[in-house]
This record gives structure tokens, C-alpha cells and sequence, in this order.
């Protein structure tokens, strides 16, 4: 996942399978106020389907202002 985004700690991300169910990747952290996000995550959702459309939710929990988006991301099964 590649994330360009001003302040990382402000995200919540969530992978997203397709019966709707939430799989947290990250959880915003006010403190850490560095630039960007490039990391692997992982998640167990083998009770999940892997056919059906899959999402990435990104929210910026602290500030509206703030602008980003997301670069690239893959689901690997």
C-alpha cells in the first residue's frame, strides 16, 4: 500500500471484503505527524470469500483540511 498523505497519524484505514466486513490496517495516531505511508499489511480474512469486489476505506480522522491520496494497493490471497 502506498499512501501519499501529509500526516499519516491522522488515517484509518480499513480493508473492506466484499459481505461488507472490516478488516483494520491501521488505526490513526495523533502523535505521529510523518509524512506518507508505503508498508505491507496483513490481515487474516480466511473465513472471507476471496471472490467479490474488494475495497481499501481511508479516512483522515483529525483534519478535513488535510489532502492525499491513495497511490497504489494490491489484495494478495
Amino acid at each position: 500500500m502506498d499512501i501519499k498523505h501529509s500526516a499519516r497519524g491522522d488515517l484509518t484505514i480499513d480493508l473492506l471484503a466484499p459481505d461488507g466486513s472490516a478488516y483494520p490496517l491501521l488505526t490513526a495516531k495523533e502523535s505521529d505527524d510523518s509524512a506518507n505511508l508505503a508498508a505491507p499489511h496483513t490481515v487474516n480474512a480466511s473465513g472471507e470469500a476471496a471472490n467479490g469486489v474488494w475495497r481499501l476505506r481511508v479516512q483522515d480522522v483529525y483534519r478535513a483540511t488535510d489532502s492525499g491520496y491513495v497511490d497504489s494497493w494490491q489484495l494478495v490471497f
